[in-house]
């Protein structure tokens, strides 16, 4: 390896060209900022999902939702068909696809005859016939608590989106429309093109947010580390490099900027920055006792090379760790961490040494703003000296942090990805508060095996199936051809009641309902709900909780009250709708994560017992990871923190980047008990190569909290875990080794007399 640096000049031409040709593949770089695809296509949730969309392929939807003290009043009723038809103008909203009071029929048993028109085909001018609009709505089930608020304060209009839309033209004309139209009603904008969009922008104010402010951080972080101006510099540089590289690899590899990939430029930043803290000050450590430059740089190289080699390996197997994972997403990113890892340390081993090779012999300055040597020695000998009160703390906490991991919640809730004052949170909040929930859970019921949907029987077992679900906790409501019979048999036979049994409905009387809805509504009403063939039927399930954990409460619960309600029929039920997709991405996460700490753990073990040739040292490189794990984890828990795809990458980044911290005091401390005693040789290693950790944990501290500028809340938690846990395996480094060491080799207290005195 060394004698490769005799042309340093052709090592810098080469990674000039290099670089050159990753940069090139930044302009390749595409986001993906929605979650489909992430689940496997074997999954046996997945797979009925699929089969729901299969049959009841619905559109992406948008939804303007109008807030004011009563809607039913002349001006909020104009401005209802007003917006309704600009949405025609919207690109890519498909015109005859739009629900609202101005579009829905009003289909009513009149004394002159049947009255099928839209309910504001005409704009009340009236207190009677506002009366007669609003009892209209109220005793229309379809449209209460789905179009029309039950407390008569929030109307919705939703329109489809043709395939292929764009989805910043969308909602920046629809952006338009709440500016031309609010006030004094006050509209809220959302829907899955929305939030979809909300993400995409986020994304990108990031990446504006992200970069410059790491950068920075970076120069300020090696300035205070080593006070020159190389020291800074080149490390800064190796950073900025460690980025293209990282970057341009997943825009040739085609791996899409997503929001959990989002905080990849901060998190080269740590990793580079380690590595280049850890070769800065060795370099600086043999300057001061070199004749010449050739001589600190073979040295450092000599000292640190391995160690940063195996640090960068064992980082990317860590990384490499997410692989276990069946989410897209985590796989993706557990390939181009592991890229970015091996990448910052190619950089790492050839730039630094070339470019102080072509530069003349620099030695350091001493670090005047902190006596770090004092700090670090008083640590390391109160650690030994109070071994029995310092590690019978971690005895107590530990099991602590253990119990609270278990309280951890899994999943996502995708309306809280943004801060409560964004208007996409508040928006989606508003839909729930008012409406019966906007949260929608598929439920494909097939009757192919047992006959029609318009059989009495079937249709019986439906409705008695339908009303045990609204008797589930977190549901609002439930709709599906049940109710449009019901409805309709309401408004052509009013005097029948609505007490009167649907047991006494003929199969003949249920067609003819059904056929009525058809010509009656808009064409292709009638096949949200049902297949042409009459034998599936779509039962939608309106949920008024965003809340994962509720999400599986709903699903659960379906699943037992359809094996209650038919237990004897061939008739089969498949659940579909975005909730069900995050039910199974929840499974897999749970799932994922597990295996994920095993595995990543067990590459550590595996590689630094081979480093050091011994299994016992093998498991001391794992011990503070694992205790700062268990310590973040049990955070989460009593800080309610969800553990989620942003949050699942935890554990391949604290083991792959607080790996570094372990192997370096490790190698460290063998290295000085070849001359010292074991407490002196703590000292030492202190003094020199705690040193460096400090430098490299505040590095990564302070660049991991730039995450905080994000304005995704999972990504802001991501940072500030990845911060803490920085700072949690620093403390576990410097104080944990000393007192295991002093408990594996006593030795008198002279030696810790004398430790005092230095």
């Amino acid at each position: 390896m060394i004698k490769i640096f005799e042309k340093p000049k052709l090592i810098l031409i080469i990674l000039v060209v290099v670089t050159a040709i990753f940069g090139m593949g930044l302009s390749r770089l595409e986001v993906r900022n929605n979650f489909d695809g992430e689940l496997p296509n074997d999954d046996p949730i997945n797979q009925k999902y699929e089969l729901v969309k299969e049959h009841f392929d619905e559109r992406a939807k948008i939804l303007i939702g109008i807030e004011t003290d009563n809607i039913f009043n002349p001006a909020t009723l104009q401005k209802i068909k007003d917006i309704s038809q600009a949405m025609e103008e919207v690109p890519f909203v498909m015109a005859d696809e739009i629900k609202s009071l101005s579009t829905l029929k009003n289909v009513q048993e009149r004394s002159w005859g049947l009255d099928i028109n839209n309910f504001l085909d005409t704009i009340p001018s009236t207190t009677a016939a506002l009366q007669k609009l609003q009892s209209d709505v109220v005793n229309n089930k379809i449209i209460l608590g789905k179009f029309v608020s039950e407390d008569e304060k929030f109307t919705v209009i939703s329109a489809n989106l043709d395939d292929g839309f764009e989805g910043a033209k969308v909602l920046a004309a629809v952006e338009e429309i709440k500016s031309q139209f609010e006030l004094p009603e006050i509209l809220h904008i959302t829907g899955a093109p929305i939030l979809v969009e909300d993400v995409q922008r986020g994304i990108s104010g990031d990446s504006r947010r992200f970069i410059p402010a790491a950068i920075l951080l970076v120069f300020l972080g090696f300035f205070f580390s080593f006070r020159r101006l190389r020291g800074t510099i080149l490390p800064a540089i190796m950073v900025v490099m460690s980025i293209i590289w990282t970057m341009g690899f997943m825009g040739y590899a085609g791996l899409p900027i997503t929001v959990v990939s989002n905080a990849l430029p901060v998190i080269m930043v740590a990793v580079a920055s380690s590595y280049g803290i850890h070769f800065m000050n060795s370099y600086y450590k043999y300057a001061d006792a070199s004749i010449d430059n050739q001589e600190a740089v073979m040295k450092t190289l000599m000292n640190i090379g391995a160690p940063i080699l195996i640090t960068g390996v064992t980082s990317a197997l860590g990384s490499a760790s997410l692989l276990i994972f069946k989410i897209t997403s985590l796989k993706e990113f557990g390939i181009i961490g592991a890229a970015g890892f091996l990448f910052a340390t190619v950089i790492c081993l050839t730039l630094l040494p070339a470019v102080s090779l072509i530069l003349p012999l620099q030695k350091s300055k001493l670090n005047s703003i902190l006596n770090l040597q004092n700090i670090l020695d008083k640590l390391t000998l109160n650690a030994i000296r109070y071994r029995y009160v310092v590690l019978g703390i971690y005895l107590l906490i530990i099991p602590a942090f253990a119990f609270w991991t278990t309280k951890i919640q899994i999943g996502d809730d995708y309306t809280k990805f943004f801060p409560d004052s964004h208007q996409g949170r508040i928006a989606a909040e508003e839909f729930n508060d008012h409406l019966n929930g906007v949260r929608i859970m598929d439920v494909m019921i097939d009757v192919s095996n047992e006959g029609n949907i318009k059989d009495p029987n079937t249709f019986q077992a439906v409705s008695a199936f339908q009303n045990a679900i609204l008797g589930i906790p977190h549901v609002g409501s439930a709709y599906s051809y049940v109710d449009v019979v019901n409805q309709m048999k309401e408004n052509f036979n009013p005097a029948s009641g609505p007490e009167m049994e649907e047991s006494l409905m003929t199969g003949e009387e249920i067609s003819q309902y059904l056929m009525l809805f058809e010509m009656s509504s808009e064409p292709g009403d009638l096949y949200t709900i049902m297949d042409e063939n009459y034998e599936r039927a779509r039962l939608q399930v309106f949920i008024k909780s965003s809340n994962p954990q509720d999400h599986r409460i709903v699903y659960d619960e379906i699943n037992r009250k359809f094996n209650k309600h038919f237990p004897e029929y061939e008739i089969s039920m498949a659940l579909g709708g975005d909730v069900v997709n995050r039910i199974a991405l929840s499974d897999y996460i749970v799932k994922g994560k597990i295996l994920n700490i095993i595995l990543a753990l067990v590459i550590v073990l595996f590689t630094c017992s081979l480093l050091f040739r011994s299994l016992k040292k093998g498991l001391f490189t794992i011990i503070p990871i694992v205790l700062s794990l268990v310590m973040v984890f049990g955070c989460m828990g009593i800080l309610g923190i969800r553990l989620g795809i942003s949050t699942s990458l935890l554990t391949a980044m604290i083991v792959g980047i607080g790996i570094d911290f372990a192997v370096h005091y490790l190698v460290g401390f063998y290295n000085a008990s070849n001359h010292h005693n074991v407490d002196d040789a703590l000292s030492v290693t202190s003094t020199h190569i705690g040193k460096a950790i400090f430098f490299d944990a505040a590095s990564n501290i302070v660049g991991f909290s730039v995450l905080s500028l994000s304005g995704f809340l999972p990504v802001q938690h991501f940072g500030w875990l990845l911060a803490f846990s920085m700072m949690l395996i620093f403390i576990n480094t410097i104080i944990v080794y000393p007192g295991l060491f002093s408990f594996k080799y006593r030795h008198s207290t002279e030696v810790i007399s004398t430790l005092a005195t230095t």
